[in-house]
């Protein structure tokens, strides 16, 4: 099925000039032996016209691949076209190259080295690949357990994670030593095997496929409709779609649908599961359509896009990054929980939103609610304008700056104003008045009042009296008395200590969307992970490891104990503790929030819910975070707090 399946795909045409430049002259009429290891993936990739060798028609397998070479066969699978404004001193405009760099670079497949070069004819290394793979596949690590290379000392710390991602996804392997030989010169067989594994099936075509299944399926062509699909892995629809239309219609996708390309009429997911959809199309908008039995988990959007469900079934969660207020995100339709994260230009056009949570990193964001659209709870931690007639049923205001030209049915506000239909009103919804005008009295600045006469003349008198108007007299003006003002001693002021930054706090979906992969905020998303597993059971979260009997082993997170819970593991009321690395600082988290003592001053500051400083005060896990302070985990929420 496999091989009739690349059969149906269009002719994918790789230049052998520019692909695999040739290096040998080596006669066409001897046969080239093919490393049995990757012989189907090359045979394979020559009857699809990704490879045609060199001017002697021979792969030359064993042959070290160039990164202009490699990066040409991912700009044609991808089937990008869109170049970068950035050069590069060891890239001459007039190469051969120049072109495939440029689009490698645009799509984030290849950085320079900051010093302006980025060697295009250098041979690739076994770990130099991996992590360009990794970028343009978006393969990322669970964080789960591993088992590390044998030679994983030999791995530069840039490329681990990008390596041991690829690993656990199947896409790379070691040898049957268990080395990876990171350093090592990736063969042009390598490369197809490696390129291969990841790509999995290849629609080229713009056709219409059905009944095809496998791990991952990219599509780089506009027009076709794909029906009965069934995917382990990921979707990707390319930017070579541009603003074509594709259609999926019965497809069960077990991991990401990755929407780079498509217009406003528009990727459409008919009768399909999709567990998450990544909407990242920074040219243009896209228009995402969501019709009959479509069930999406979650929908995370980077740019400019249009989501339309007209599905019967409920979005689970919809995430805006965009962090521009000209990429314009639109929702129409049901959404469970609905989270800007980044500032953000957005519109309910109608339909139902359950939970909609404005980030404490999203501030002006502005926000429109169309006739007909619904929002049951409104939770703002920024400043933001909400706008519309749509109806908010509660809406909770935990940060300034926040306006809505409609009331809210209810509104718990804990900030010091709110704006409501133009008008100003503090906490306890009265109405804040401006400060009255001066009186206009006499001496008042800007007064109507007659002004006094001068002292140092006597009134006129009446004209009817007759009286002559006497001389004036002036007094005479005193000479002061100088007098000697001491000089004042200077005193120097003590320069005050500047106040901790605020607590960030972010729900689950913000942290795990938001958050690196790698220190506290890395270890944070594992935890969390773990959390929303359902197989997840502490006290047996490895089967390998006998857990200690600690009173707070919910806390545990890994068998290697990276993440240690706590310093007092047998004390009852202490959840997590953590001392950070200077020995001045020991945080501790409770059932009641989190408390930071500073043990030189033995000065307390307690950390709570009620303080606004956490969603919840059940702290199950306290992260150090260098030295800037904790990841604050609870029930709820993630709260990062400084210290």
């Amino acid at each position: 099925m496999k091989f009739k399946w690349k059969q149906t795909l269009g002719v994918f045409a790789v230049v052998s000039s520019v692909a695999f430049t040739g290096v040998s002259t080596a006669s066409a009429e001897v046969a080239e032996k093919i490393p049995a290891w990757a012989a189907e993936e090359i045979a394979s990739w020559k009857e699809m016209g990704l490879l045609k060798g060199n001017q002697e028609g021979l792969v030359l397998p064993n042959d070290g691949i160039r990164k202009t070479e490699f990066v040409a066969l991912i700009n044609r699978i991808f089937n990008f076209s869109e170049e970068s404004g950035q050069s590069f001193t060891d890239v001459p405009k007039t190469a051969w190259y120049a072109s495939d760099i440029s689009k490698a670079v645009a799509a984030g497949a290849l950085i320079g080295n900051g010093e302006g070069r980025i060697h295009p004819l250098e041979v690739l290394t076994r770990e130099q690949a991996a992590l360009i793979l990794s970028r343009v596949f978006n393969v990322t690590a669970s964080g789960n357990s591993f088992v590390p290379f044998t030679d994983d000392a030999q791995l530069a710390g840039w490329s681990k994670e990008a390596v041991y991602a690829m690993k656990e996804a199947g896409y790379v392997a070691g040898t049957p030593q268990g080395a990876f030989q990171p350093k090592k010169a990736l063969t042009r067989a390598e490369a197809v095997k490696m390129m291969n594994n990841t790509m999995g099936l290849l629609v080229a075509d713009g056709g219409d496929h059905s009944g095809t299944s496998g791990s991952n399926l990219i599509v780089n062509t506009a027009g076709g409709t794909l029906s009965d699909l069934n995917f382990s892995g990921n979707v990707y629809i390319t930017p070579g779609v541009g603003e074509g239309n594709l259609s999926l219609i019965n497809a069960k996708i077990g991991g990401v649908v990755y929407i780079n390309g498509g217009g406003m009429n528009s990727i459409t997911l008919t009768d399909s599961h999709v567990g998450r959809i990544v909407i990242s199309k920074p040219a243009s908008p896209v228009r995402v359509l969501l019709k009959g039995k479509t069930t999406a988990g979650k929908i995370d959007v980077t740019s400019a896009a249009r989501i339309v469900n007209e599905s019967d079934q409920t979005v689970s969660t919809v995430n805006v990054f965009t962090g521009a207020s000209a990429d314009a995100v639109s929702v129409s339709g049901n959404v469970n929980e609905l989270n800007v994260i980044a500032p953000a230009s957005f519109t309910l056009e109608g339909g139902q939103i359950g939970s909609f949570n404005v980030s404490s990193k999203a501030s002006g964001s502005a926000i429109k609610l169309n006739k007909g659209g619904f929002v049951k709870k409104m939770t703002l931690n920024s400043a933001a304008a909400v706008t519309g007639e749509g109806t908010i049923t509660e809406a909770v205001v935990n940060g300034e700056g926040v306006s809505f030209s409609v009331k809210p049915d209810k509104l718990t506000m804990n900030a010091e104003k709110v704006r409501i239909g133009g008008q100003d009103f503090d906490a306890s919804g009265h109405l804040i008045t401006s400060a009255a005008g001066n009186s206009g009295g006499a001496g008042s600045s800007g007064g109507t009042g007659s002004s006094p006469p001068t002292p140092t003349q006597a009134p006129t008198p009446s004209p009817d009296t007759g009286s002559p108007t006497p001389t004036p007299t002036t007094k005479p003006t005193p000479t002061p008395t100088p007098t000697t003002k001491p000089t004042p001693t200077p005193t120097t002021k003590p320069t005050p200590t500047p106040e901790p930054k605020a607590p960030e706090m972010y729900t689950y979906a913000e942290a795990l969307s938001s958050f690196s992969s790698t220190g506290a905020e890395g270890l944070a998303k594992q935890y969390l992970t773990f959390l929303q597993d359902p197989s997840y059971t502490p006290s047996i979260a490895n089967k390998d490891v006998t857990m200690p009997n600690l009173v707070n082993a919910i806390t545990f997170v890994n068998y290697e104990f990276n993440i240690k819970p706590s310093i007092f593991a047998s004390m009852r009321g202490i959840n997590t503790s953590v001392l950070d690395k200077t020995r001045t600082y020991l945080w501790i988290g409770t059932d009641s929030g989190v408390t930071k003592i500073n043990l030189k001053s033995n000065e307390m500051t307690s950390y709570s819910a009620q303080g606004k400083q956490l969603y919840d005060d059940k702290v199950l896990l306290l992260l150090p975070d260098e030295s800037t302070g904790v990841l604050a985990i609870t029930q709820t929420g993630v709260s990062h707090i400084y210290q």
